[in-house]
């Protein structure tokens, strides 16, 4: 059990998550901030926008420093992990790879899943499909798996799993600067993966190139399909389902920014991070948990 419960838990460090983070933050309430993607690099790579309110002509880069730092100056929790799955209860669960933590509610400000799923991706969930070596390595020790890879980081957990498993085949979706290195038993891999196959369990990787003979497929992104994360939670397409309070079909947690859907727009995230967090703290109120320190 986590040593404390926090009032808002708040997955994910863009836009709307610290616009969220920020009004908790000076309502008073104890906000805990995941945010394991330095701060929204897609943002990051803007070169300039041009249709922010008050700041003409600003970086992407700068814009979201500047987001950040504000943020950040009123001392949100700030976690550098990534939410695996999230598990309603009397209060929130939220697993990391290395830790548990709990909030009376959620708000999801996750962006979107920038790569559509893979065939037969959901259908080996939890069959040979895992999205973190950390929890799920040893599951497969002695065996053969694969790593696809759309970060960087993705290199440190087939390094791990280059400990455990027989083989490793590395797959990375990304272009990097640096040779890697691993161990002689992973191999880095070039090429698009197509689908995930087998019968009751993984047994093989297709990419457009080779098939894969496997016994595990690891799939990491930066953010992973928001179903896997809160089963359960309704859907508009590949969005989260939100009414205008922000609040989800699960009593408690509340979604904004570009994983409710387009426009896929800077003032929009903030404006939604706003509202979703008062929102929060209206439930709070409702539930007689006023919270803050």
């Amino acid at each position: 059990m986590a040593e404390k419960v926090y009032d808002i838990a708040i997955v994910g460090g863009g836009p709307a998550g610290l616009s969220a983070a920020l009004t908790g933050r000076i309502r008073n309430k104890d906000v805990l901030l995941f945010e394991h993607l330095d701060f929204s690099p897609k943002l990051q790579k803007a070169h300039l926008v041009e249709n922010y309110p008050g700041l003409p002509q600003v970086t992407g880069k700068d814009l979201m420093r500047l987001l950040a730092e504000h943020c950040l100056a009123h001392n949100p929790v700030v976690v550098r992990e990534k939410v695996l799955n999230i598990f309603p209860g009397d209060v929130f669960t939220l697993l990391t790879p290395a830790e548990t933590y709990e909030a009376r509610s959620v708000i999801l400000a996750t962006g979107v899943v920038n790569t559509a799923l893979f065939d037969g991706e959901r259908d080996f969930l939890g069959r040979g499909v895992s999205y973190c070596a950390t929890c799920d390595g040893l599951l497969y020790r002695d065996k053969t798996v694969a790593v696809i890879s759309y970060t960087r980081e993705g290199a440190h957990e087939a390094k791990y799993l280059g400990e455990i498993c027989r083989d490793v085949y590395y797959l990375p979706q990304y272009k990097s600067e640096e040779p890697f290195l691993f161990r002689d038993n992973v191999t880095v891999l070039q090429g698009k993966p197509r689908a995930i196959t087998g019968k009751e369990q993984v047994d093989r990787l297709v990419t457009d190139q080779r098939e894969l003979s496997v016994d595990g497929v690891f799939i990491l992104r930066q953010s992973d399909p928001v179903e896997n994360l809160l089963p359960g939670i309704e859907l508009e397409g590949e969005v989260i389902k939100v009414s205008r309070d922000m609040s989800t079909s699960v009593s408690g947690v509340f979604a904004a920014g570009d994983c409710t859907g387009k426009p896929w727009q800077i003032a929009k995230a903030t404006g939604e991070g706003l509202v979703a967090v008062l929102s929060a703290i209206t439930f709070l109120e409702s539930q007689g948990r006023q919270g803050g320190p």
